[in-house]
C-alpha cells in the first residue's frame, strides 16, 4: 500500500511525497478522479508516509505503523466511510445511509483537537466527500479553518464541483487521471498474475479504472455472466421473437442483476467491435476478446460493416437509456427485437 505500489498516478504520487521531503504537509488536501483509479490506496500510502518509522521517500510497509495502518487497525489513521459503514462513532437510529451526517464530522473535529496518540502525524480520510449534505461541510470548514498542529485531512471525491466552494479552497488539489487499458493490463499480468487474454478483456472493461477491473478479475460471477452475454449475443441474431424477449426479461429479471447490466452492455460494443476490426484488417492483437478469437473469425464473415454499425449504435442506445433510468427489461426488450431488423446469413462453418 506505498507508493511504490500505485499504478501510473506519477503526478499524485510526486506531489504528496515532495510534500513530506521539504517538510511542507499541508492540512487539507482533496484527491479527485473517478473511482477504481487508485485514490484511497493513494490516501493510504501517504498516510504511511507521514507515519513510518523507517522512512526513504516511500514508506517502508514493513514496520508497525505500516502494518497497522494497512490492516486499518492505526489509531490516528481515521477512515469515515459511509458506504462500506466505516464510521468516526456509531449513527444515530434515524442514519439513512445515503449522506455523511454532521455528527459525524463533529465527532471528527472532536478527535482531531487531541495530538496524535502514538504516530506523528493524525490522518483522516473522507470516502465520498460530496456525499457531506451543507451542515457537514460547514461543520467540516471550522477545523479547515483553524486546523490542528500534526494533523492533515485527505478527502476523496469524483470532483469538486458538489462540493463547498470553501471547503475546496482550503484543500490542495491532487488529481488522479484515468489509466490507459495497456497501464491495466500491463498491471493485471504482473503485478496479480492474471493471463494476458483475460486481462485485456478486463483492461478494456476497467474504463481507465484498475479498481474495477480487479474488482471483475476477483468475481467468477461477474465473468460467468459476461462469457453467457457472449454465448447469447450470436443466438439472438439467428433465433425468433420469444428468444428475444425471454432474454431480455432474464437479463433484467433478477434485481441484483441491475448494477451490472451498463457493464454487460459494454461488453457488448466490445465484442461487436471486435467483430468489426476481424471484418476490416484482421489483427489478433487488437480484439478485446482474444479468448475468443476462433469464434469471431467463424461469425464475422456473416456481418456487413454496416450491420455492426448499427449493432453498436443500438447498444449504446440502450446504455444510454439505463442512465434514464429507462426500465431494464424494455431497454433490453428493444435493443434484441432491434436485431431482427437486419437478419443475418448463417455463419460460415
Amino acid at each position: 500500500m506505498a507508493f511504490r505500489d500505485i499504478v501510473n498516478q506519477d503526478h499524485a504520487v510526486l506531489l504528496l511525497r515532495s510534500a513530506v521531503r521539504i517538510g511542507r504537509v499541508g492540512h487539507a488536501y482533496l484527491l479527485v478522479g473517478p473511482s477504481g483509479v487508485g485514490r484511497r490506496t493513494l490516501a493510504l500510502a501517504f498516510a504511511q508516509l507521514l507515519n513510518c518509522e523507517r522512512p526513504d521517500g516511500d514508506a517502508c510497509g514493513e514496520c508497525g505503523p505500516c502494518r497497522r495502518i494497512a490492516s486499518g487497525n492505526h489509531p490516528d489513521v481515521r477512515l469515515l466511510d459511509i458506504v462500506n459503514e466505516r464510521f468516526i462513532e456509531r449513527p444515530g437510529k434515524d442514519f439513512k445511509g445515503k449522506e455523511i451526517p454532521v455528527d459525524q464530522i463533529r465527532a471528527l473535529r472532536q478527535d482531531a483537537a487531541y495530538p496524535p496518540y502514538e504516530g506523528k502525524w493524525k490522518v483522516y480520510i473522507i470516502a465520498d466527500a460530496e456525499r457531506m449534505n451543507a451542515s457537514s461541510a460547514n461543520s467540516l470548514l471550522k477545523v479547515l479553518e483553524e486546523p490542528p498542529a500534526r494533523v492533515t485531512f485527505l478527502l476523496i471525491a469524483e470532483s469538486s464541483v458538489a462540493l463547498l466552494p470553501t471547503v475546496v479552497s482550503r484543500c490542495q488539489l491532487v488529481r488522479c487521471a484515468h489509466l490507459r487499458p495497456d497501464q491495466i493490463e500491463r498491471a493485471l499480468v504482473e503485478r496479480w498474475g492474471i493471463p494476458e487474454d483475460r486481462a485485456r478483456v478486463l483492461a478494456a472493461l476497467a474504463d481507465g479504472r484498475l479498481g474495477r477491473a480487479l474488482e471483475w478479475a476477483r468475481s467468477e460471477e461477474k465473468m460467468d455472466a459476461r462469457d453467457r452475454l457472449l454465448d447469447l449475443l450470436p443466438q439472438l441474431e439467428t433465433g425468433d421473437l420469444m428468444l428475444r424477449l425471454d432474454a431480455a426479461e432474464a437479463l433484467a429479471k433478477p434485481p441484483e442483476s441491475l448494477p451490472l447490466l451498463p457493464e454487460l452492455l459494454d461488453l457488448a460494443v466490445f465484442w461487436y467491435r471486435d467483430l468489426l476490426i476481424w471484418k476490416q484488417i484482421q489483427q489478433p492483437a487488437l480484439l478485446t476478446n482474444r479468448d475468443r478469437q476462433a469464434e469471431i473469425e467463424r461469425l464475422a464473415p456473416a456481418y456487413s460493416e454496416a450491420t455492426l454499425g448499427v449493432r453498436i449504435e443500438a447498444v449504446e442506445e440502450a446504455k444510454e437509456a439505463l442512465r434514464r433510468n429507462v426500465n431494464a427489461r424494455l431497454a433490453l426488450e428493444k435493443l434484441f427485437l432491434s436485431f431482427g431488423v437486419t437478419p443475418l446469413a448463417a455463419p460460415t462453418k
